[in-house]
């Protein structure tokens, strides 16, 4: 009895030692079975631990089932009553994770909503700012162009001097965050729409699709300034011609003012073919709007010819250039440049200024007037020297009508009525002193040089500003300036493609120089396009040439240029390292490198 009542004993406990652990496994089976079905519950219908858990999840990168759960917490705190105030922090967290999950439709709808509470109003500017890149992004991904657009081109307008270059001395920190999101968009922009025509996720109204197209122009002006915008330039700029050229036509002047941009781009990329067929259709469009006989055209036929010249068509470009010089015949005398003006020379009216032909450190003008007093709309007080112009009067004419200001004055006043823009002098003279203090302040930043190489320091050079910021290819005034501003003696000092000044982009658009009105005139007529500089230091040759009714032929050599070109080479020769020779003698190096 014992020995049983020990061996059933001994089997007892040996089989509950067997079943322990599977109970225990049982029983914790059990609790994770409860805990799951409370936790499910419990996130089904409880928004804060909805809340943690999507917390949990973006914070292990699982952006797709983060989203699941904001979403739940979402939809109960609708239920709840919450405001879109109290649901806008998670809103903008939530379209975040959608975005990472490349759900940009859903992502971009949730951004909007959070961006348009006081919430998103209260935040940090760079905190705002970067919400709203990421919902122009999403939008992009989402094929709702339009969206981005509209974010972008109001970046752009906040981004103000910041936009016209990445380095504005004038700018502020935030402006250029501003103007830096919308440099990042370029790869984006490239990506998404073809820059040979086309504009995905751009519909609706007229107004819509014409309020679009201004936003994509002011955009792709702004890449086409950047040596990494090219392919987001001619996309967006293409577009946009399209858009209008479909809606007001080929020859309305915002069509054609988009010719000034896209050409360039075109030619840069090679696509000749397509900078054609824009400068031949804005020249038709430009001839019906002013007339055949008007010297106006010169512009879209040096720009033509000049695409001819690329292609070998040579005999078709010399035929422009000779059209032209008729047009200039019948405008301005056969004798129009009869008279040498080295009385000019001698006032430094129309000398070159640069890095490489530099001005004394003593240099100044003596007939300094106030732009004010000739009616010059100033954005500075008019009494300070900055906005002062040097009076630079013909003495051949009436010297208080025929002078620069007079003449700053009425180009103003005419691209003004044109335009509708508020047209402003920003920056005229500037001493050398001052120039120096402004770049031991700023340092090389595109718009800022040492001090002896600014056409500032002459009193000839003025910076315009149009609506309060510097002047942009997309303006209306900057078409009316590129037609215009040689009828008054205004060139264009540092256009597309030059290398004049040390900083990384020499572009400015706003920068305009007063060489005299039979200078500009020539430089219109016969100089080598978009080639200021090197034109006034060949300035004698070319006059000697153009009053013996010589001028360059197209596809040979310009002997001008190469006069300085060898001579320059002589010089540098001569000189001594850093000597003033070679600093005054020295031809651009754009000639130097053998570019024509």
């Amino acid at each position: 009895m014992n020995i049983w009542g020990s061996v059933v004993r001994k089997g007892y406990g040996s089989g509950m030692a067997f079943r322990s652990p599977i109970m225990l496994a049982g029983a914790f089976l059990v609790l994770a079975v409860a805990y799951l079905a409370h936790f499910n519950i419990a996130v089904r219908i409880s928004d804060d631990a909805a809340l943690a858990r999507f917390d949990a999840l973006m914070k292990i990168g699982a952006p797709g089932r983060a989203a699941v759960h904001g979403e739940r917490a979402l939809a109960m705190m609708k239920r709840e009553g919450v405001s879109p105030e109290g649901a806008a922090r998670l809103k903008a967290a939530l379209g975040k994770a959608h975005i990472q999950h490349q759900d940009f439709e859903r992502g971009a709808e949730l951004l909007s909503a959070a961006l348009a509470t006081d919430w998103a109003r209260k935040l940090d500017s760079r905190q705002r700012i970067l919400l709203e890149d990421k919902l122009a992004r999403s939008s992009i991904h989402a094929d709702d162009m339009s969206a981005a657009l509209s974010i972008y081109a109001t970046f752009l307008d906040r981004a103000g001097d910041a936009a016209s270059t990445a380095e504005a001395e004038n700018a502020s920190p935030l402006e250029a965050f501003y103007a830096g999101r919308v440099a990042d968009a370029a790869t984006l922009f490239a990506e998404t729409l073809n820059h040979a025509g086309g504009a995905p996720g751009v519909a609706g109204a007229i107004e819509a699709r014409l309020t679009a197209a201004e936003e994509m122009a002011s955009l792709g002006a702004f890449f086409a300034m950047r040596d990494d915008g090219q392919y987001a330039a001619a996309g967006l700029l293409s577009a946009a011609h399209d858009i209008r050229r479909a809606i007001l036509g080929g020859d309305h002047q915002d069509t054609v003012r988009l010719t000034l941009i896209l050409g360039p781009v075109y030619s840069d990329m090679g696509r000749l073919g397509d900078a054609e067929k824009l400068y031949l259709e804005a020249f038709h469009a430009q001839e019906d709007a002013k007339g055949a006989n008007s010297p106006d055209l010169s512009l879209y036929i040096k720009l033509l010819s000049g695409v001819y010249e690329q292609q070998g068509r040579m005999t078709e470009a010399q035929a422009l250039n000779e059209h032209m010089r008729g047009l200039f015949r019948d405008a301005f005398g056969a004798q129009r440049y009869a008279a040498n003006q080295a009385r000019d020379r001698r006032k430094d009216v129309n000398r070159p200024v640069s890095q490489y032909f530099l001005l004394e450190a003593d240099y100044a003008p003596g007939d300094l007037v106030s732009a004010a007093q000739y009616s010059i709309p100033v954005s500075k007080a008019p009494t300070i020297d900055e906005m002062k112009v040097r009076l630079a009067a013909d003495p051949d004419a009436d010297p208080r009508e025929n002078n620069m200001p007079a003449r700053l004055a009425q180009l103003i006043s005419l691209c003004r009525s044109e335009s509708g823009e508020r047209i402003s002098l920003r920056s005229g003279y500037r001493s050398y002193a001052t120039q120096r203090g402004l770049f031991e302040r700023i340092g090389y930043k595109g718009t800022v040089v040492p001090p002896g190489m600014s056409e500032h320091q002459t009193g000839l050079a003025v910076d315009i500003d149009v609506n309060g910021r510097f002047m942009r290819q997309n303006d209306k005034s900057y078409q009316c300036f590129e037609e215009n501003a040689f009828r008054f003696g205004f060139i264009l000092s540092y256009p597309p493609g030059n290398d004049y000044l040390p900083g990384e982009s020499s572009f400015e658009p706003w920068h305009w120089r007063y060489v005299g009105v039979r200078t500009a005139r020539l430089y219109r007529e016969a100089g080598p396009h978009y080639k200021p500089q090197e034109f006034l230091a060949a300035l004698p040759c070319y006059q000697e040439q153009a009053a013996a009714g010589v001028f360059p032929t197209v596809g040979q050599p310009d002997n001008c240029l190469n006069q300085i070109t060898t001579a320059a080479a002589d010089a540098d020769a001569a000189a001594q390292p850093g000597g003033e020779d070679a600093g005054t003698a020295r031809i651009l190096n754009t000639q130097l490198r053998g570019r024509t």
